[in-house]
């Protein structure tokens, strides 16, 4: 078997050499072939899919946060090479949602035995973005816009501009399109989202399901958002869904244009994609082979 680890170097200011080595040794010890490639932040996607066509990899091992989940997914689109993901970001958010280890070794170790693939969706905006995880205009976009200036990383970094993006917020107007049928709401936070949760652990989207052909749109309408993610840490049931459901509309969707009156930032997956007043956004349904467990709580037999 033929394994390549991606491997962000920066994500999460985490040394990422201590789980390189020990991921060899493992490896080696089964005689799986391993070979290396190393993000530069420089044409990404272009090199990677060069490099998987090169090495032709049985199973791929993404190393690093939700950004660099996200460049390897791209990297993979249209290969049948599967993918399957290593903690070692900032927040972790999609490893979080699909049930992979806290302990990178372990999550590598689950890649290499695993025969359990599931079709991973994809959110494309305006045709050149996309996003695996979650996608926001508003407070979390105001916060990801500062941390992104930070010269500290990690979530220390990261809560500490969370209370005053929620204190300097504003409602602004938003006009959905779903089906020729156009949505109008006041919003505080407008989140376009694959999955369930936050990089916390904190569920927005409750109807959220990274392998089921559709994304949500959820749009705040209450200034508390500090409220909702404290209710979003309650464990997933009906009652949640409804006193969500009091804070946001939820539309589920399998495309839709959403519209500003004016151009407002937008961040995808943490990484911003400047200001933008028309959004048109469509899921790509099993964009990639997610290799996943059983612990995946969207997993069916």
């Amino acid at each position: 078997m033929k394994v390549l680890l991606v491997v962000n170097p920066i994500s999460g200011s985490t040394d990422k050499t201590e789980f390189i080595n020990q991921a060899k040794s493992l490896c080696q010890k089964y005689g799986i072939e391993l070979e290396e490639f190393h993000t530069t932040g420089k044409d990404d996607v272009i090199n990677l899919e060069h490099k998987v066509k090169e090495y032709t990899p049985d199973k791929v091992a993404s190393v690093g946060g939700d950004g660099t989940t996200l460049m390897t997914s791209l990297a993979l689109l249209g290969s049948h090479a599967p993918m399957g993901i290593v903690p070692l970001g900032s927040a972790n958010g999609m490893a979080k949602e699909l049930g992979v280890s806290h302990d990178p070794l372990t999550a590598f170790h689950d890649i290499l035995l695993t025969q359990v693939k599931m079709p991973l969706d994809i959110i494309k905006v305006n045709s050149e973005f996309c996003s695996i995880h979650l996608g926001d205009v508003g407070i979390n976009a105001t916060i990801v816009e500062k941390y992104s200036k930070e010269e500290e990383r990690g979530w220390a970094a990261y809560a500490k501009h969370f209370f005053s993006a929620i204190a300097e917020s504003e409602l602004f107007n938003v006009s959905i399109e779903i089906d020729g049928e156009i949505k109008k709401h006041e919003a505080y936070t407008v989140i376009i989202a694959n999955t369930r949760m936050y990089g916390t652990g904190a569920v927005i989207n409750p109807k959220g399901n990274p392998h089921d052909g559709l994304l949500e749109i959820v749009v705040v309408h209450k200034r508390n958002l500090e409220g909702l993610i404290n209710l979003g840490l309650s464990t997933i049931s009906e009652d949640l869904v409804s006193k969500v459901e009091d804070h946001a509309k939820i539309y589920q969707v399998e495309k839709a244009k959403i519209t500003f009156e004016e151009p407002k930032t937008l961040q995808l997956d943490g990484e911003l994609t400047g200001k933008h007043k028309e959004l048109c956004i469509e899921i790509i349904p099993g964009a990639v082979n997610y290799l996943s467990t059983t612990d995946n709580i969207f997993y069916k037999p």
